[in-house]
């Protein structure tokens, strides 16, 4: 495509988010066609596709550090970024080269011919295509959006794991968590092993698994987990130990992803108690109930890409038992224009002390004026909000108004945490 070939890792990103008339097109006939044309091979010695609304990163985290620490080669496949694009396409947990990635759109660019792709795609392209080239003994893949149609999907993986499931992209997916679910179990396939992380999944989960004649393995029978006094106790086919909670990335959440990730894992590799240990232990995940200490400012940090009402219910039970120990809970909160701004609000009001609500720019952008009214919706008072333009004028504010002993949560979009943890990081 004449100048295509000359342009650098930057360049071939800023010319994608322009070269497709939608930003999602879900669907894989397009993609499909791509594919074949780079020649449609096998990406990975065993593939596994994560889907749901919320936890897919970490189980994708927790998959890699898994492999790494084991001596697996493992590939994944993740999205959105905080920093850095590479965060998308990584290889044994370190970050592809950018002649890498620039040489992967190149083939993809010739091989597409006169078909446009989104961003997304191009992406899952560049990782199936990188994937062919080195082929790990794992792969793993998270859904962007929904789950039938998405470019993730198109390969057909060896096993899924599906986290738990709530309302979002409600314009794209449904209105209702079982219409969600079905969207989500199209990453099934026939006699696939299927591990659910949530403990009380929808019943099209269920359904689409008998169906397909699919093996479901449950927290209800085949995941067993079982709180310590200093950790958890977990028994899945294939591994059995005592393991302690997880430091880096904290909540008993995790328990259910690490039950669905070790027990996928230990269907081809043998994992060592003590090495699934240390991972626990020392595993982080950017931007998931992440503690950041600021070096200039005396209140704690913690920092959730929280952005829908089944996270905020998540980050709302881990801060619940916190809040006894800080003087006051702020929460620095910007949101994209397409999500339940209300329902995430009302989530939150009853552990959150003061807000500061920051507008965000862009075609999915929402003002910080018009989170106020959703915040004013779900009860919270007019006098513990305050509304700034951005999240830099956010991060004054908070840094001026919060004190030593006080906690400090920053959540609602990637694009928010991303922005806040950027100029936190300046500081240092």
């Amino acid at each position: 495509m004449g100048d295509q070939r000359t342009r650098n890792l930057a360049q071939w990103l800023r010319w994608q988010e322009e070269s497709h008339p939608k930003s999602w097109d879900l669907g894989l006939e397009r993609i499909g066609r791509v594919w074949q044309a780079l020649g449609g091979r096998s990406i990975a010695e065993h593939v596994v596709i994560v889907a749901g609304t919320n936890g897919k990163g970490s189980c994708v985290r927790w998959c890699e550090a898994l492999a790494v620490e084991h001596g697996i080669s493992v590939a994944t496949f993740t999205s959105p970024h905080l920093h850095d694009y590479r965060e998308r396409i990584r290889f044994d947990g370190e970050y592809v080269d950018p002649d890498e990635l620039v040489s992967a759109f190149e083939a993809i660019d010739t091989a597409r011919g006169e078909t446009t792709l989104t961003y997304f795609e191009w992406a899952a392209l560049a990782a199936f295509y990188l994937m062919v080239q080195r082929k790990p003994q794992l792969a793993v893949l998270e859904v962007g959006l929904g789950g039938r149609l998405d470019a993730a999907n198109l390969i057909d993986a060896d096993a899924a794991i599906i986290t738990r499931i709530g309302l979002d992209h409600q314009d794209w997916l449904g209105q209702d968590v079982e219409t969600i679910a079905c969207e989500k179990a199209g990453v099934m396939r026939a006699r696939q092993t299927v591990a659910l992380a949530d403990q009380h999944p929808p019943q099209a989960i269920f359904d689409q698994a008998k169906a397909l004649g699919a093996k479901l393995w449950t927290r209800r029978d085949v995941l067993s987990v079982r709180a310590t006094d200093d950790g958890f106790a977990l028994d899945v086919p294939g591994f059995s130990a005592k393991l302690p909670q997880p430091q880096q990335m904290p909540g008993v959440h995790q328990h259910g992803h690490l039950a669905a990730c070790i027990a996928v894992l230990a269907q081809w590799f043998t994992l060592e108690p003590e090495k699934v240990a240390q991972v626990i232990r020392r595993t982080a995940h950017m931007g998931r109930l992440m503690w950041y200490k600021h070096p200039k400012h005396g209140a704690d940090w913690l920092l959730d890409v929280a952005h829908n009402q089944d996270s905020a219910e998540v980050l709302r039970d881990f801060l619940a038992p916190l809040k006894q120990h800080y003087g006051k809970v702020w929460c620095v909160c910007g949101m994209l224009r397409d999500k339940a701004h209300q329902d995430v609000f009302a989530m939150l009001k009853d552990v959150v002390d003061q807000w500061v609500l920051c507008g965000l720019d862009g075609p999915r952008g929402y003002s910080a004026a018009q989170l106020g009214i959703a915040a004013g919706d779900a009860g919270i008072a007019s006098a513990q909000v305050q509304t700034v333009s951005d999240s830099t004028a956010a991060l004054q504010a908070v840094e001026y108004g919060a004190e030593q002993g006080d906690l400090v949560v920053v959540m609602g979009s990637f694009v928010t945490v991303a922005e806040v943890l950027e100029r936190l990081n300046e500081y240092e």
